[in-house]
């Protein structure tokens, strides 16, 4: 059975904004035939606050975003289906439905333990720890190194700790490099990198060292490969395919094959004039 799943979307910062005006089946209208022309049949889509909503908002936010989807999910149910397991990817692509899976890009809204059981019930199966900036769980990675960065609070271990026990994916893209240590450290499931590409072919801090991907292949994780421009060329280097393609080989040769994924992070469409918040 054939199957193609984007680990990682930002799908929903679009279709929570489009219901808030009124609009309807957003997902059917807008995605959809982008999604069949390309054979896909699996979404991870991620859960993000962008900074202005901080720190007051984030909660609001996250809830409309996944509530967004469900609503989707209810008017299109012959086409859409929410996942919270492997087994239901491979049921959506049996049944022709393209098929989602919610995921934290950042922990922003998850302010303590308990809660994270409830976003669990709504369906959330992933926990992205941190975006490129500081949390009350973590600190993200910059794009420069530039900058001084700390790991997990201790509050981010808990958190680590709690969702390990649900069973969620954690996904380390975004972290900076002490945090990713800290979550290898204390965790031994596998975990993920939803979509960051090789820091040996380009030498943003958003991307994977060597070391740090073959520890993941070596928990039996995936990295996805990113297609962001800023991610995928070194400084001075016009970003092309080719560039993308340097990054899969080198991923492959450091991981084997069944580790690199897809987490593409296309968010042109719906950040036409503010970038800021892809990669």
């Amino acid at each position: 059975m054939k199957y193609i799943i984007d680990g990682h979307y930002d799908i929903l910062m679009d279709v929570a904004a489009r219901r808030k005006k009124g609009e309807r089946q957003v997902i059917r209208r807008r995605y959809y035939p982008a999604f069949q022309k390309g054979g896909v049949t699996g979404i991870v889509a991620s859960i993000f606050v962008d900074s202005q909503y901080l720190p007051y908002g984030a909660l609001s936010v996250a809830m409309e975003q996944i509530s967004a989807l469900h609503c989707e999910i209810e008017e299109t149910p012959d086409l859409l289906m929410l996942c919270t397991s492997a087994d239901d990817f491979l049921r959506a692509a049996e049944t022709g439905k393209i098929g989602f899976l919610l995921s934290f890009e950042g922990a922003e809204p998850v302010s303590s333990c308990l809660l994270l059981h409830g976003f669990y019930a709504a369906g959330v199966r992933g926990l992205g720890l941190a975006w490129s900036r500081r949390n009350a769980a973590a600190d993200g990675c910059d794009f420069s190194g530039s900058l001084k960065k700390g790991g997990l609070t201790e509050f981010g271990r808990e958190l680590v700790k709690e969702a390990e026990d649900l069973h969620m994916i954690l996904d380390l893209s975004h972290l900076s490099d002490e945090g990713v240590e800290d979550v290898l450290s204390i965790t031994s499931c596998p975990v993920i990198a939803s979509h960051s590409n090789s820091r040996a072919v380009a030498g943003s801090n958003r991307n994977l060292t060597d070391c740090q991907m073959r520890e993941i292949a070596s928990r039996g994780g995936t990295v996805g490969l990113n297609g962001c421009s800023l991610l995928t060329a070194g400084p001075g280097v016009s970003p092309d395919q080719n560039g993308l393609t340097a990054h899969l080989d080198h991923m492959t040769e450091i991981m084997g094959e069944d580790h690199v994924a897809f987490g593409f992070d296309f968010c042109d469409s719906f950040f036409a004039d503010d970038l800021s918040s892809c990669y």
